[in-house]
């Protein structure tokens, strides 16, 4: 197992690993190194305990091959199948054959960093999971049809199988198109910051990057729950077309407002739009996205706002050009950080 430093994780950082949810649900194959690491760093016993709810909470169920599944997944590696199943192709009628072959793939292991993890329990149980990189955005298409745009640095778990709901666990940003189901099931899309959103089927745009949890809804009609776990209470509201909630992690102190939706949505088609978009909100850009900070020593600068729009390259270099030019600044780079200064 590759050596990753887990004293910095969190217990939320302990859930999305591959490893550390291995352990939690296979424990035979990875209870050495944790039963060892928990001896040498008694003080993460509370993260992991956390963390192994989250888990355990998503409902994995055991997965079994039988003989004739073996050979079929052999077949499948054997056909070098791409990590991925692109949503242009996913938008026609794919049959479940290449599903199950895509699955097999990842099984085995053979998932390269950024696409799917796919966990089959049963005809009707599976999970499936992807994330991106820095700099990087995927479009994917879930098994039941709904479409996602997982913005850069973001990470995805889809449970499906349970007859009346489908289930998200979202780290980071994506944008939704849910596929309303004949059966009217539920589909809700958990934060792992106390707020989750519930629809049946329509299109809104989550982030939970930041400081804030942020949903936006563009089309349709959502339901919000917020809990507060030191209350013991949970509070539920609806958000209409233009509405926006912002919730804050440290506080727990949210508020509605109305927005123009495209503004935080439009990311998902590659375009900025800038509505008195400011410096700062250029600056949030380039961390969430690039993982670039963006430091100014007149803070002054950061409020100067310019309104329009334009494409959004996923290079860091292009898009601090693009950024320079806008704002007329110039910007200085050295590693990760980029120092403002008026031209």
């Amino acid at each position: 197992m590759a050596r990753k430093n887990y004293l910095s994780y969190t217990a939320r950082d302990l859930a999305l690993d591959e490893d550390f949810q291995q352990w939690v649900l296979q424990p035979e194959t990875r209870n050495v190194f944790w039963k060892r690491w928990l001896l040498q760093y008694p003080e993460k016993g509370n993260d992991v305990r956390e963390a192994r709810k989250l888990v355990q909470s998503i409902g994995f169920k055991p997965y079994r091959l039988s003989v004739s599944e073996k050979e079929q997944l052999w077949e499948a590696v054997c056909e070098g199948l791409e990590e991925e199943v692109p949503l242009q192709q996913a938008r026609t009628k794919v049959n479940w054959w290449q599903f199950w072959k895509y699955a097999a793939v990842l099984l085995l292991g053979m998932l390269l960093s950024g696409g799917w993890w796919w966990w089959k329990g049963s005809a009707n149980t599976m999970i499936v999971s992807s994330h991106t990189r820095l700099g990087e955005v995927k479009h994917l298409m879930l098994p039941d049809s709904s479409e996602v745009t997982l913005n850069a640095h973001s990470r995805l778990l889809y449970a499906a199988g349970h007859p009346e709901v489908r289930e998200v666990w979202l780290d980071g940003e994506a944008f939704f198109h849910v596929k309303h189901s004949a059966s009217h099931r539920k589909f809700i899309v958990h934060t792992y910051d106390n707020v989750s959103v519930e629809v049946l089927g329509t299109q809104f745009n989550v982030n939970s990057a930041g400081k804030e949890v942020v949903v936006v809804l563009q089309q349709g009609s959502i339901q919000l729950n917020i809990e507060d776990s030191l209350a013991g209470k949970s509070t539920s509201m609806r958000l209409q077309p233009g509405e926006i909630l912002r919730y804050n992690k440290q506080d727990g102190d949210f508020t509605k407002s109305s927005v123009n939706a495209d503004r935080f949505t439009s990311w998902h088609t590659g375009r900025l739009i800038m509505e008195d978009y400011s410096l700062a909100d250029a600056a949030a850009f380039m961390q969430q996205v690039f993982g670039k900070t963006m430091i100014a020593r007149d803070t002054q600068l950061l409020r100067y706002k310019v309104s329009g729009s334009m494409p959004i390259i996923y290079n860091a270099d292009t898009m601090l050009v693009q950024l320079e030019k806008v704002f007329r600044m110039q910007f200085n780079q050295k590693g990760d950080e980029v120092w403002i200064q008026k031209k």
